[in-house]
């Protein structure tokens, strides 16, 4: 093998494919959009633009159309439904959930003034229209995720019965219940759901109402529930707190409520 012969193959071996220039590319897509193919593409789309866009815009309209009723007219309709199902989901949960109960001597009661001065007077029936942070007062409880849903849809009824410092509250709904007091009285037990409190009744200090200081027996924390009556006695505000022992930030929720006796 000549010399001249072995430098050819070292080059030939040597030889590396080389990277497309940009050029290159330029001239391959000119070439492409001369070919009759590609032009028969571009005509084809051109001829059916029409065809393809109107459709397409008029699916957008559908479904813009169809969330706008929805949001207008279905989403009240299905919260409705939502609450009918809520309230027939009542009887099952307070079969579940233990009823909170109380007892008071009999003895003590007797003793309770039914004509002591009262700065206010609770008595009435009043039914539940509006929640704000319920569920999340539920849940730092430790309440289920499905009972949390239901009880926030449900509206339960409270009926009061104030007389001097005698107050029975009587709770209609998910969680049944009827408690009685004695104002500024000695502690009351009270079971809610297998939790155990002993509830003291106090006014508030502009006598508008009523607080209820829940201390757990067997949480970490404990509860107030104040009931404030509006100046027209047509409204109650309840606050409900959540304070706990270890320091974490208290939960709060309130609840309105209009008189309907």
């Amino acid at each position: 093998m000549t010399m001249t012969t072995r430098r050819r193959l070292l080059v030939l071996g040597s030889s590396r494919p080389r990277s497309t220039s940009p050029l290159g590319l330029i001239l391959l897509g000119a070439a492409l959009a001369t070919s009759q193919s590609f032009q028969q593409v571009v005509q084809w789309l051109k001829d059916h633009a029409e065809s393809l866009l109107v459709p397409l815009y008029i699916a957008i309209v559908t479904v813009y159309l169809t969330y706008v009723a929805f949001r207008e007219h279905l989403d009240p309709v299905l919260r409705v439904l939502f609450e009918k199902k809520a309230q027939g989901l009542e009887s099952m949960s307070s079969r579940v959930a233990a009823p909170s109960t109380s007892e008071l001597d009999p003895a003590f009661l007797r003793k309770a003034d039914l004509d002591d001065p009262q700065p206010v007077d609770l008595t009435g029936v009043y039914k539940l229209i509006s929640n704000d942070n319920f569920d999340g007062f539920l849940e730092v409880q430790g309440i289920p995720w499905a009972l949390r849903r239901a009880a926030n849809a449900a509206r339960p009824v409270h009926r009061i019965t104030h007389r001097g410092s005698h107050l029975t509250i009587k709770i209609e709904g998910i969680i049944e219940s009827q408690t009685t007091y004695i104002i500024n009285g000695p502690p009351v037990e009270t079971n809610v759901r297998g939790r155990i409190f002993r509830d003291q009744v106090t006014y508030l200090e502009n006598d508008r109402g009523i607080v209820v200081r829940k201390t757990a027996v067997t949480e970490n924390y404990d509860v107030t529930v104040q009931r404030e009556l509006s100046t027209d006695a047509q409204h109650i505000v309840m606050t409900s707190t959540a304070m706990f022992r270890d320091e974490r930030v208290p939960v709060q929720c309130i609840q309105h409520f209009d008189r309907l006796e």
